[in-house]
């Protein structure tokens, strides 16, 4: 899934990257692209009886690509046009050798606090309902959407943590009616685990 805010920083990039001018010809191999995937929210419970919301994404982050690799196979920059997902997608490929891969982690690494701010399941989960209810959503660093018993929110830290929190198991069918008549990329699994 990709945001507005990803957008418009990606296609900035694509336009004054060196990269974005050089597949040309019939023999150029262009990184891959992750494919949109459908997601499955599921639920736990936290210490105050209430549901955290968690994807079926990584519970820690994911082996990456090194720029070094990158820039040997496609061209300086092209670490500029890609998203994690992108990595893992040529990762699961075969694409690249054990030896051009690293695995983020610290909150020195960059790689690590975007993983956070973006992949991580519980951020992610937080995302994912944040934008398909974006109708429903008057401020920046949370919301409440009371027939949901869904609450959204922003938790001041580094790297960037959000949430998505359900009142009680009895808003896991609710959940899912609503995020159904809205997309079909979303999945609510009802079984607290």
């Amino acid at each position: 899934m990709i945001t507005r805010r990803d957008f418009i920083f990606t296609t900035a990039v694509r336009a004054s990257s060196p990269v974005a001018f050089q597949a040309e010809g019939p023999n150029v191999r262009l990184p891959l692209k992750s494919l949109p995937k459908v997601r499955t929210l599921f639920s736990k419970p936290t210490d105050d009886g209430r549901l955290l919301l968690f994807t079926d994404g990584p519970e820690t982050p994911r082996k990456l690509i090194k720029t070094a690799a990158l820039e040997r196979a496609f061209g300086v920059g092209t670490e500029l046009l890609l998203q994690q997902p992108d990595h893992w997608r040529m990762i699961d490929e075969g694409w690249f050798t054990e030896e051009d891969l690293y695995e983020p982690c610290g909150i020195d690494d960059p790689a690590f606090c975007v993983w956070c701010a973006n992949y991580r399941p519980e951020t992610e989960a937080h995302d994912l309902l944040h934008d398909l209810f974006h109708d429903q959503v008057a401020g920046p660093f949370g919301a409440r959407i009371p027939h949901l018993g869904l609450e959204l929110a922003q938790h001041p830290s580094t790297p960037r943590y959000a949430t998505a929190t359900l009142d009680g198991d009895w808003c896991l069918a609710r959940l899912a009616a609503e995020v159904s008549t809205r997309t079909n990329w979303i999945f609510i699994n009802k079984a607290v685990i």
